[in-house]
């Protein structure tokens, strides 16, 4: 035996019910599927996501990264949409393939995925066993 598992289900996150016609789970993995795993999961967004009212910003008691991918091979850098990320008091725009590292404890969240002309993988993890976050609250 290997020792390998495989896994052909994602978990389902709560965002996929609030994002139903938006998101599609490629993929998750924590402690609750594999005792032990670090956490990671990937979704692909297919239709815009524009800003909310809000932007939920939240931090982590561990490091986590953030990354976009272009959904086409011949172009892959491209990211095929604008999408906008705050980390700490910093917004960032993203028009490129790309991932972002972001320290324990720095607020951050995705304020907008806009202009989408092909699907955008999104996905992020980090060391910890399971996905925890904190709502950030303003200073």
């Amino acid at each position: 035996m290997s020792g390998h598992i495989l896994i052909e289900e994602p978990k389902q996150a709560p965002q996929d019910i609030i994002f139903k016609d938006t998101l599609r789970r490629t993929a998750w993995l924590d402690d609750e599927i594999v005792k032990g795993a670090p956490y990671f999961d990937a979704a692909w967004v297919i239709k815009d996501m524009p800003k909310g009212p809000e932007v939920h910003l939240h931090h982590h008691d561990f490091d986590e990264y953030l990354g976009f991918m272009g959904g086409d091979g011949n172009d892959h850098m491209n990211l095929g949409c604008e999408a906008v990320v705050q980390v700490g008091s910093e917004v960032l725009t993203l028009r490129k393939t790309c991932l972002i590292y972001i320290p324990a404890g720095t607020p951050h969240g995705i304020v907008s995925i806009t202009d989408i002309t092909r699907p955008v993988l999104c996905y992020s993890g980090g060391p910890n066993t399971t996905y925890s976050s904190v709502a950030h609250k303003a200073d």
